[in-house]
């Protein structure tokens, strides 16, 4: 383990900080380590080496080959004497695909990285912005007990040592893979330019532009400045769910605020973090307190296919989040997971949405938003006399109820659905659906069989299944 730990100066580096470890130090089944050390070498490779040592435990009790191999968790933090975070990284030992990502901006030198194991070994090299004090945070799950499919395993902490070293070769061959953070900034990729209305503006204008303009979102400004977002959610939610006119409304009583922004210089990949961590579809993109773009999932993913996984992780949830009160819940679970079509490709029924929310063509917009806010879900179908007819979604809402200043007590379901309806069957393949959707370029398919709804299919079931669709929808 020499390689991680020079003891002194050589042309190789030198050791600048040494942090240990034992079973003794340990407290409430964790480690935790905070320290500085200091970077004296500018533009120079550095290395982090994480000695880790064991013992295990494991009883079999029913063998299964797809076993994860995740295990003691640990957290690893690196910021600069500013307290601007250069690095962080969430993942376990045994983790060989590294969750480590940059959170660090406009630094030259922040390029390139390595996280990856040789034996009891966890190594990290970076390419700090420069020299000057770096601070510290090690936080490991020192023990713990994990009951994974096939077996129960037990970990319990021996030893620990963490190594920094400056000024060092980076590590090379197969087994220690150099990735580059992609340094692709924010300004490169945002959408300009960007569309703002006044906190006085009514929102009979925020729709109209959204209708104009073909655009989910308005950033609403105060003295110039941007200080809110409405979105098509804001307006269904905000508006016609409490039966308002939009004549009635302005912007600054449902704009979502305070504003989260970001720079224009800002790295796509810190974008996406702020994205995810925040739960949003999209930032305003700010410069010296003026509004100069805006960047959505859509930008990164037109750029960036290979984020895909990280916005549209592979889960299954149901529509319902199991409230009552709709008028219809088409339950559907006659289908097997396991019955593929030709040569195995997955279909419709395997990544559908089930059961689907549907409600009559008589019934009041009111109930429509009411079902969508109490069941988290972006559309409703539309029967008549139990039969297909429609489909009703929050841009249906907003566009041809809030634009025409109606209430939505006023509207029945059928003066506003979309129709006829464009559905698919449950045994298509998800191929052709992928083409179906890009080419009508809509986000949402009705799956119909034997002329009964039986579930849903959205961009979002393909893209967490078949991350490679993105580029039918987002180029």
């Amino acid at each position: 383990m020499g390689f991680l730990k020079p003891k002194r100066e050589t042309a190789s580096g030198s050791e600048v900080a040494r942090f240990e470890g034992s079973k003794n130090k340990k407290k409430n089944g964790r480690l935790k380590i905070s320290g500085s050390f200091g970077i004296t070498t500018p533009h120079k490779w550095c290395r982090i080496g994480l000695i880790f040592r064991f013992s295990e435990t494991v009883k079999w009790y029913d063998y299964e080959q797809a076993l994860g191999v995740q295990f003691n968790k640990y957290r690893l933090s690196i910021t600069d004497q500013q307290k601007n975070c250069l690095f962080r990284e969430d993942r376990s030992f045994m983790e060989f695909n590294s969750l480590f990502t940059t959170a660090y901006t406009g630094k030259q030198y922040l390029g390139k990285y390595t996280a990856t194991h040789k034996g009891n070994v966890a190594i990290l090299e970076f390419i700090p912005p420069g020299p000057g004090n770096y601070e510290l945070d090690f936080d490991l799950a020192a023990d713990e007990e994990f009951f994974e499919t096939g077996h129960k395993r037990t970990t319990i902490f021996q030893e620990f040592a963490l190594y920094v070293c400056d000024g060092v070769e980076p590590l090379e061959g197969t087994e220690y893979p150099h990735k580059r953070v992609d340094l692709m900034q924010v300004r490169e990729i945002m959408t300009r330019p960007i569309i703002a209305e006044d906190e006085t503006a009514l929102v009979t204008k925020i729709a109209k532009d959204m209708a104009e303009l073909r655009i989910g979102c308005v950033v609403i400004t105060k003295e110039g400045k941007p200080a809110g977002i409405i979105t098509e959610h804001d307006l269904a939610l905000k508006v016609l769910l409490k039966d308002r006119k939009a004549s009635e409304v302005k912007a600054q009583e449902i704009m979502s605020s305070p504003l989260i922004t970001i720079a224009p210089e800002t790295s796509v990949e810190e974008a996406c973090e702020l994205l995810l961590e925040n739960g949003m579809k999209r930032l305003p993109v700010v410069e010296n307190d003026v509004l100069i773009g805006i960047v959505s999932v859509r930008n990164m993913l037109t750029k960036k296919s290979e984020y895909v996984k990280r916005f549209y992780p592979e889960v299954r949830a149901l529509a319902s989040r199991g409230k009552q009160g709709v008028s219809s819940v088409v339950s559907y679970f006659l289908f097997k997971t396991d019955k593929r079509g030709e040569k195995g490709k997955m279909q419709v029924r395997d990544i559908m949405t089930h059961p689907i929310i549907t409600e009559g063509e008589d019934t009041a917009v009111t109930k429509i938003v009411k079902d969508m806010d109490e069941f988290g879900i972006g559309s409703v179908a539309i029967t008549k006399e139990g039969e297909p007819v429609g489909i009703i979604t929050e841009r249906d809402l907003a566009l041809k109820v809030l634009l025409k200043d109606r209430k939505a007590s006023e509207v029945k379901s059928k003066e506003i659905m979309a129709f006829p309806v464009i559905t698919t069957e449950p045994e298509v393949s998800i191929d052709e659906v992928c083409k179906l959707l890009a080419k009508k370029r809509i986000k949402r398919l009705p799956v119909v069989e034997n002329g009964v709804f039986v579930g849903i299919v959205s961009t979002r079931d393909l893209l967490a299944r078949k991350p490679e669709c993105a580029r039918g929808f987002y180029f």
